[in-house]
């Protein structure tokens, strides 16, 4: 098997840990013994301006001549194109785009995309009450941002890397923080590596009479992903956590607005996979999951059920490609059908 190399941009906005992220991948690349190199622009950036005699403080480099910011991004980048190495995978860290003072700036130069020649795209996003937290603690950005500030800014950060990917045709992935550093490994080393959404109910667990507690269901689903550790890329909705506990049970404005971008947010998960693994054993009626196989469904996406009971809907049954009973049936299945294509390395 050929090592992978080239180079892979990795966007997110501040305080997602995009760096030690990045670092946690390249350690687990390493580990697998394969040579990783990871790049950061922020922190080469306000170096260089040092090293210049501009030493901006973190706090002010944002507020510097838009001549002098793209100035300096080019300076590190070029420092960076002569340091890649083609025999290695390259990580690169950076921004996007940068909301600051309400206002949409750009955060790297769309030249470069061609020197660079990456081979992927990833946007990092992660928890808002983590962000807001890091924020609180960041002399940069302490009281800058409110909640729609950053759930925007984290939003358009996205959709700059995506249009950027589309642009050159390359794979595009918006990958949670919480995303183990093994199954990120698969994706950025792997292409084809086969990839699934998760999908299951959430807010029914909470109803009253619920045959099975949050805690239970979600330590059941803890150990299928496991299961699929080894072969499959698996995208989880819980992996971030905006909406924690029964997301219907608030009308606050600003959970509203959460509400919003977690249905977004799944949606894309679903577009970046091969296929939905639906896990509802009980038979929840779930309007989450019902909208999500049908976004599956009719974006040319196979769609497999576990449902324990014999007793389903006819409606539901058209718009899903194979149905399962068991666990074993469907374990069995998965492992046959994609455990052959790509499967991860084995460590």
């Amino acid at each position: 098997m050929a090592p992978p190399i080239g180079t892979v941009i990795c966007t997110g906005i501040s305080e997602t840990g995009r760096l030690p992220f990045l670092e946690e991948v390249a350690e687990e690349g390493r580990r697998r013994g394969h040579e990783v190199a990871v790049f950061d622009v922020g922190r080469r950036l306000l170096r260089k301006a040092r090293a210049l005699g501009i030493p901006y403080r973190d706090e002010k480099i944002l507020d510097a001549p838009e001549a002098m910011l793209k100035t300096l991004r080019a300076a590190v980048l070029e420092e960076i194109l002569k340091e890649i190495s083609p025999d290695k995978l390259n990580l690169i860290s950076l921004h996007a785009c940068f909301k600051w003072h309400g206002v949409l700036m750009a955060g790297f130069d769309p030249y470069y995309l061609n020197l660079l020649k990456p081979r992927a795209f990833l946007s990092l996003v992660d928890d808002l009450k983590e962000i807001k937290e890091r924020m609180s603690n960041s002399v940069q950005w302490k009281g800058r941002m409110s909640t729609r500030d950053i759930v925007e800014w984290q939003n358009e950060e996205t959709f700059v890397t995506q249009t950027m990917a589309s642009f050159m045709n390359l794979p595009f992935f918006m990958v949670p923080r919480a995303q183990p550093p093994s199954s990120v490994w698969n994706l950025v080393s792997r292409p084809d590596q086969p990839k699934a959404y998760l999908s299951y109910p959430i807010s029914a667990l909470y109803n009253e009479g619920s045959p099975a507690s949050p805690e239970e269901f979600f330590e059941e689903i803890g150990e299928f992903k496991k299961f699929t550790d080894d072969f499959l890329v698996v995208f989880d909705p819980m992996s971030i956590k905006d909406l924690d506990g029964d997301p219907s049970a608030s009308l606050d404005p600003e959970f509203d607005l959460l509400k919003k971008v977690t249905v977004w947010r799944d949606y894309q998960f679903i577009k970046q996979v091969d296929f939905l693994i639906v896990y509802n054993p009980y038979g929840f009626d779930s309007p989450g999951v019902n909208d999500e196989v049908l976004y599956g469904f009719s974006h040319n996406r196979d769609v497999y059920l576990y449902y324990k009971s014999p007793k389903r809907s006819p409606f539901l049954e058209n718009k899903v490609t194979r149905i399962f009973d068991n666990t074993d049936e469907l374990k069995e299945f998965l492992r046959s059908r994609y455990g052959g294509r790509g499967g991860g390395e084995q460590s």
